[in-house]
């Protein structure tokens, strides 16, 4: 009887683990087991740290890659703590010692947490046993958790650094490292060279030492705290809010992820009592057993909470990927039936919920920055214009929305089409479904008591601001960035559903973009074509916005999107 990957990855994983070849991927002879380490490593940064499969080569996740990955992180974050710890003594002449009295006493401290995945636990059990090994403070998190506890620990805590251990919405084979710097942020772009140079600096990873780290206690608890403070309402709106939740009646899935848990404490905490799980998703399975790609954006992985939805009546949809970052929200609309927001829409909706419109012009108050991604909707510019909030635009990934303040200035709210919201940056300064659900459900809430719902509020946004309608194409391909030079030297269509085209590039050279207009019809069209940074697959994603018809729109680019694959499948 043949077996399926299912059951044979857990097999494999046990070789996996060691880095080196397994009983059915035996090296080519005997003198190949000799050969010296070439102490190089196949993995590098995307758009939000490194993923790749579980698996023996230099190109997969295993314990000598994240041995090597970690003692090469322990050295640059050793030196960059070091430096920064020497600026603020050279800025701060308070203290009446030299610096040589405190160099030796730069210690790094670091938590690290880990999703469900395989692997995942002795992948963090690794990284925290070489980081003691380097002499770091080490938080080593006792069970797999979600993935923004690491920076709302790093921030609330004043660690030094975070790792989590995650490969999020990507296959079930892949696993995955990702690192926070101090500030609570995901590292930057800037600092990935000199992180990479330092991984490959490092020596056989099996001459590194590693010392055993115990668990600290579970911190889950105290991060859903501080989120339900965000949604806490004054103590004389108290009884309203509670009778406002308890009438709310809220769907949820958590992917087979890390989430499930936290989601349910959350909702329960902040006064929600009518919140029902898909159960045959709740509980964290690394096979993913109900979903082909255990990502919210993809229409089949809502199937299953879509149908509880209908069951039970739910008013709103929350759907985590696996490590409960992301999220994606859908409501019943006036039909009964339900649907889901894509993440242009819930990001706007949520812009216009939490950021307080800026002063007049001139106004010594400084504007609130908000900021998204260059392959998002439109429609977060035209309200910030209207708002007059200072809006930033960035290359894809969190990595770079988080930091689309400078260092002397303040996020005030993030998001990123692929249901990455980040809508308390104080709390976590990265994408956070949980904060996300939490923060749309008791906005919700109110909206039901008026007799309102979510889609009252979007159509609101599109009367005033135009009709910005969407859609993403994936092509699944080994390697996107060769189709990205390929689409490059295509020679663009010159028209795309009667929209006279326009080529450039995506913000920071990262893709292709194709703007146009038909004067015709009055739409305005625009499609950006980028290599994902955490799959391989290539990402088309393409708007139409008309002013007024949303008819007009949804035609051209439903007429667009015919010419767009085309002009893929010409290269």
């Amino acid at each position: 009887m043949p077996l399926s990957w299912q059951t044979l990855l857990p097999r494999f994983y046990s070789y996996a683990m060691t880095g080196h070849a397994s009983p059915h991927n035996p090296p080519r002879d005997s003198a190949q087991t000799h050969e010296p380490h070439t102490h190089t490593c196949g993995l590098h940064f995307g758009t939000a740290g490194m993923r790749a499969p579980v698996g023996p080569a230099e190109g997969h996740m295993n314990v000598l890659q994240v041995t090597r990955i970690s003692a090469g992180l322990a050295s640059w974050l050793a030196a960059h703590t070091s430096q920064e710890l020497s600026q603020e003594r050279q800025d701060d002449q308070s203290h009446p010692l030299p610096d040589s009295v405190f160099s030796s006493d730069v210690t790094p401290s670091v938590v690290i947490g880990y999703d469900a995945r395989y692997g995942s636990h002795i992948f963090a059990t690794t990284t925290a046993e070489v980081c003691a090994g380097a002499g770091f403070e080490v938080t080593l998190l006792p069970v797999p958790s979600p993935t923004p506890l690491v920076p709302w620990m790093v921030r609330n805590r004043g660690f030094d650094a975070g790792i989590q251990i995650t490969a999020s919405h990507n296959p079930a084979p892949d696993n995955g490292y990702k690192i926070y710097a101090g500030d609570g942020a995901q590292i930057s772009r800037v600092h990935e060279p000199s992180i990479e140079a330092a991984i490959a600096a490092v020596g056989d990873p099996l001459n590194v030492p590693r010392v055993t780290v115990r668990p600290t206690t579970d911190q889950v608890r105290r991060y859903i705290d501080a989120v339900v403070k965000l949604v806490e309402p004054r103590q004389g709106d108290l009884l309203r809010v509670n009778n406002e939740r308890a009438a709310l009646r809220v769907a949820y899935t958590a992917l087979h992820g890390v989430g499930g848990r936290t989601m349910n404490q959350a909702l329960q905490a902040a006064g929600f009592a009518l919140t029902w799980p898909v159960l045959a998703q709740h509980y964290p399975d690394p096979t993913f057993p109900t979903v082909s790609f255990p990502n919210p954006e993809e229409a089949h992985a809502t199937k299953l909470v879509l149908e509880l939805a209908a069951e039970q009546d739910a008013d709103i949809i929350i759907a985590l990927d696996p490590d409960a970052d992301r999220c994606a929200i859908g409501y019943r609309t006036s039909d009964g039936s339900h649907r889901m927001l894509s993440g242009d829409e819930l990001g706007a909706l949520l812009a216009v919920r939490l950021v307080p419109a800026g002063g007049p012009t001139g106004d010594a108050d400084p504007r609130p920055i908000v900021a998204t991604s260059a392959v998002s909707s439109q429609l977060l510019r035209a309200i910030a214009a209207d708002h007059n909030w200072d809006y930033r635009e960035t290359p894809t990934g969190f990595k770079n929305l988080s930091r689309a303040a400078g260092p002397d200035e303040k996020l005030a709210f993030a998001y990123e089409e692929a249901n990455g919201t980040c809508p308390a940056p104080d709390l976590v300064q990265d994408k956070d479904g949980i904060a996300t659900a939490l923060i749309t459900c008791a906005w919700a809430a109110e909206l039901k008591a008026r007799g309102m719902t979510l889609a009252d509020e979007l159509d609101r946004l599109y009367k005033r601001y135009g009709y910005f309608v969407g859609t993403q194409i994936a092509v699944r391909t080994t390697d996107p960035n060769a189709l990205i030079d390929a689409l490059s030297d295509t020679p663009a269509p010159a028209t795309l559903a009667g929209c006279t085209v326009t080529p450039s590039t995506v913000v920071d050279g990262q893709g292709l973009r194709l703007t146009g207009y038909d004067a015709t019809t009055g739409v305005t069209l625009r499609v950006s074509i980028r290599a994902s940074g955490t799959e391989n697959k290539v990402k088309i994603y393409s708007e139409a916005m008309h002013p007024t018809d949303r008819d007009k729109a949804q035609s051209v680019l439903d007429a667009a999107t015919s010419d767009i694959r085309r002009f893929v499948d010409r290269a």
